[in-house]
């Protein structure tokens, strides 16, 4: 029998990502059916699934509930292994501004790698992220670093942001 799931506009209720929230959590109130448990789960896994890549898929396959299938994906792709921080934290410090980007979408770039190390269960100071930041801007704009770099008593990721925006690419 197969199941058709609309998703609505979101009315501030609860949406999807609630929904598989409480699938992966396994927090339901107390006075759900278990009915109702099995649906919110088959929901929050066919939406998991519908958006993994044929590859990712293949490896995760067996499992058969939304919780199972996320600590799954969080072992393969979360793990804190040091191959898997080392990865991590090599993509961090060789990382180069796009040209072809938007500053806003570079910085999204930049954040998500942020992210990816704390995933990974390392921390990185914000005067590292800073200097990691200006490195990335590409040396075709070294008289850009210049400005940023010299003339100031103290460098933040927002002033390096802020100069960044102002100088769109």
């Amino acid at each position: 029998m197969a199941h058709t799931f609309e998703f609505g506009v979101f009315d501030g209720k609860e949406d999807i990502q609630q929904k598989i929230a409480k699938a992966i959590t396994q927090t339901f109130p107390e006075t759900i059916a278990t009915g109702q448990i099995l649906e919110v789960d088959e929901l929050a896994y066919t939406y998991i699934i519908l958006h993994l890549f044929d590859q990712v898929l293949r490896k995760v396959r067996k499992q058969e509930s939304a919780k199972a299938l996320w600590d799954e994906l969080e072992k393969l792709y979360l793990g804190k292994s040091l191959p898997n921080k080392l990865f991590v934290l090599e993509r961090f410090f060789s990382s180069k501004l796009d040209t072809s980007k938007d500053i806003e979408g570079n910085l999204d770039t930049f954040n998500k790698l942020v992210r990816d190390i704390t995933n990974a269960g390392d921390k990185i100071s914000n005067e590292y992220n800073t200097v990691v930041l200006l490195n990335a801007v590409p040396d075709t704009y070294r008289d850009v670093k210049a400005a940023i770099k010299y003339g100031r008593d103290t460098l933040t990721s927002d002033i390096v942001i802020n100069y960044l925006r102002s100088r769109e690419f």
